[in-house]
This record gives C-alpha cells, structure tokens and sequence, in this order.
C-alpha cells in the first residue's frame, strides 16, 4: 500500500473517533395510521403522506413524486448531520461509526429489486443510469447496438452518443404498428428478428412513456438467451432496460426479469427522493462495461484509489466502479432506504394492485368514449400505470391546459409524436379518475 494510500485511510479511522457533533436522530412522521383496526389499508391515510396541494386532482404523479412524510424525515434527518458536522459523511462512508448508511442503500434496494448489494451502481437518475451503461459498453466498430423506436430522447442520446465514440452501429426497430393493438408476440418476435451476430446491445423501455405500453421484459430476455447460443464474452448480446416507469409500480423482482442491465431513478414509483437512481448489472454483465466517471462508491473506493495511486488497471469491472463519483446530495442519496420501507409497510403486491385498478378504470372509461382515441393497450399484461390518449380536434397540450383550468394537473408526452397522459398513483382516488374522465368527455363533446 502506498503512503498516500496509508494517510487517506489512517485520516479516515481518526475522524471516526470524534464525536459527531449536534448529533441527532430522526423524528418520526406524525401521521394517522394506514391500517384500520381490522387490518385493512386505509388509502386515504396513504394520501394522506403526500404534502399534495388538495384542491388539485394530482394525475402527473409519475413524473416527479411528492416527498412522503417518511421520506422527508428521512432528508430532514440526514441533513441535519451534515449541517451540524460536515465531516460526518466521511465518518458514514469509510467508518463503521454510523452504522454504514451508504451500505444499507444497496441493502434496500437489493431487497426491492431480488438483486445483491453488490450489483448496485448509485446514479442520480434514469439518464445517467442509462449512460453509465451505453458509454461503458466495450463495443467494436463492427459491432452494433439495436434500440427501439419509441424510446425516450434520453435512451436514443446515450446510445447515439456512445456509438459517436465507439464507431458501432446503431439500428431502430419498431415494435409494433398500432400502439393500441400490440401484441406480446408480435413485440418478441420484432426483436428476436432485428438480434444478428453483430448486435452487441439491445435496448428497450419496460413502460414506455410515450405509448404506456408494458413490454414482455422476459419473452425478450429469452430471444436474447436464444441469440447468445454459442458466443464468446465479446460478443454477447446484452439486454439493457430503461426500466423507471415499472419499477415499484409491478409485483416483480426486476433482477429475475432476465436483463442484463436495468437503469431507473428511484423518485418517481418508488417516491424516493429526487436526484436518486441506480444502475442495477447482473454479476457476470459488469465486466463488459468500464467505468465512465471516477467512483466515490465507499465498495470500490480502495481498489479504484489504489489503482490511480499505483498507476495499475483496475481489475474486472464491478458495480461500485461504475457509480459516478463527486459529491451528491447525500441526504436524498442516504433516505432512499425510508421510500423502500414505505412500500414495505404499505405492501408491493398492493401497491401494484392499487396502480392497477386506477389505471384500468380510466382505460376502460376513455375507451367507451366517443372523439377520444386511446393509444394504451387495455390488456393488463401490455400497461402498467401510464395511459396516453387523444381528443379530436384537440392537440396534447390543449388537453392538458384545458384540464388544468379544472385544477386537474396531467402531462403530454415529451416526444416527436405527443399525446396526452394520465396516470394514476397510490395517492389517487377512485372519484378522482371519475372526474378526470368527466371532464375529458366534456372537452370531445
């Protein structure tokens, strides 16, 4: 060990020992309870977690959360240690002093996703989750990466960007014609179809944002499996999920989907904090990635640091290696393990029903409904918690303007062709999709 090495780690073990200064400790939430006497959720005691402003039908959800109590006391109380002490994130990071908060964030997410620890790479959202992986891929110039043509502008730009600098080819597949009548078959064999033993990559979007549809992550994962038959590391075809709009919002242990990678932010289904996210790697995948940013990851701290120190090539890649490294906002960063524990207490499976019931109410109703024109299949196995639709005689941000002069807050979607969106959350209600879909009936009159 160098002596640089030895006097990072001995000024480290020697913080530990002082006291924290204006230690303090997390005050729980004073809320009522989500449990009647009889056991059963009580979801307006769920809404209740949400600082929502209440004269608003709150649709949008899914775009940018409302920090739930819990949550916020959880941000409240990690800021207040490092404003009281701003040595104290060292102390968290290196020292076993304050019970490894760093590590209980993989803890909790690894819980969440089916995953280990160690197959968590921190981001601070989708977007650089996504670029983490494409930028990192070893790729050869006679290689290539095959996306979709729905996904979003930033799974495109990262692939777009990375093939700029590795020279690989980039191919778009469309996945079905007709948003509304895709089939799971259809969508499978598309892709199983556009894999050639020069794809180095496929890319998809579990929910897309820009139709609502849910793809078949496993029947893709296994034409995936099928297209690896026989092939060398190098030229293993990786399946790389942009998986934020079904993360905590599906029943599903998303490490036993079959992806090879899965990119989401945490603060928008799971009502983590904003400015938090992860890439999650099988184990055997990381190695075909290098890290893009310097890591400040306290798992990968002292081989990276020895590597730079020793002027030694890192060995095969690991998740820690390929968290971006600088400071963050720890506070949000360290409270993600309170959103976890939130869904924990309140259940996934109900959780996931909930979103389930809500959406599908609205499906069915805007379906039946003459002048709209809805874009989401109806098909529980093809939708997830975003529905997107049309109004005739009406663009996307007519819609959403004219809903929000009825204080009903919904979105259009951010792409070259838009629609309209709503999706229901747990801190929804059923009169609040019945009025939703009132006033839509009332703008194709």
């Amino acid at each position: 060990m160098t002596l640089a090495r030895r006097q990072l780690l001995k000024s480290l073990v020697a913080a530990s020992l002082f006291p924290a200064i204006g230690r303090v400790e997390p005050r729980l939430p004073r809320s009522r309870p989500l449990r009647g006497l009889n056991g059963e959720l009580d979801w307006l005691a769920v809404r209740d977690l949400f600082p929502l402003a209440p004269d608003w039908t709150h649709l949008s959800s899914f775009l940018f959360v409302s920090h739930p109590k819990p949550v916020a006391e959880a941000i409240d109380h990690f800021r207040r240690k490092l404003d009281s002490d701003a040595m104290w994130i060292e102390i968290a990071a290196f020292t076993d002093a304050e019970g490894r908060p760093f590590a209980a964030v993989k803890r909790a997410l690894a819980e969440y996703t089916g995953g280990m620890p160690a197959e968590i790479a921190f981001t601070s959202n989708t977007t650089t989750a996504l670029a983490m992986a494409y930028h990192g891929l070893r790729i050869r110039r006679d290689q290539e990466i095959v996306a979709t043509e729905h996904d979003h502008y930033s799974h495109h730009e990262s692939i777009r960007y990375a093939a700029a600098r590795s020279g690989c080819g980039v191919r778009y597949v469309p996945l079905f014609d007709t948003p509304a009548a895709a089939r799971a078959d259809q969508i499978v064999d598309r892709i199983s179809r556009a894999i050639t033993p020069a794809t180095r990559a496929v890319g998809v979007t579990w929910v897309q944002s820009s139709t609502g549809i849910k793809l078949p992550i496993a029947g893709i994962a296994e034409a995936v499996t099928r297209a690896n038959r026989g092939r060398t590391p190098a030229d293993r075809c990786l399946l790389i999920v942009d998986g934020v709009h079904g993360f905590a919002n599906q029943d599903v242990d998303i490490a036993r989907l079959g992806a090879d990678f899965f990119a989401s932010g945490t603060h928008k289904w799971l009502f983590a904090p904003r400015g938090t996210g992860f890439l999650w790697g099988r184990s055997d995948a990381w190695p075909e990635l290098r890290p893009t940013i310097p890591s400040f990851d306290p798992d990968g701290i002292d081989t990276t640091f020895g590597a730079w120190a020793d002027r030694k090539e890192l060995p095969p890649t690991q998740a820690a290696f390929v968290s971006p490294g600088g400071f963050m906002a720890y506070e949000h960063l360290l409270a993600i393990p309170a959103a976890v524990e939130l869904h924990r207490t309140i259940g996934r499976d109900k959780i996931a029903a909930r979103i389930a019931e809500l959406n599908a109410a609205f499906r069915d109703g805007a379906a039946r409904m003459p002048g709209i024109t809805l874009h989401t299949p109806r098909d529980p196995a093809l939708s997830a918690g975003i529905s997107c639709f049309e109004v005739r005689g009406l663009t996307p941000g007519q819609v959403v303007a004219r809903l929000a002069e009825k204080k009903i807050r919904t979105t259009t979607s951010p792409y070259k062709v838009s629609y309209a969106r709503v999706s229901g959350g747990i801190m929804n209600r059923p009169d609040e999709i019945e009025s939703v879909l009132r006033e839509i009936r009332a703008l194709a009159a």
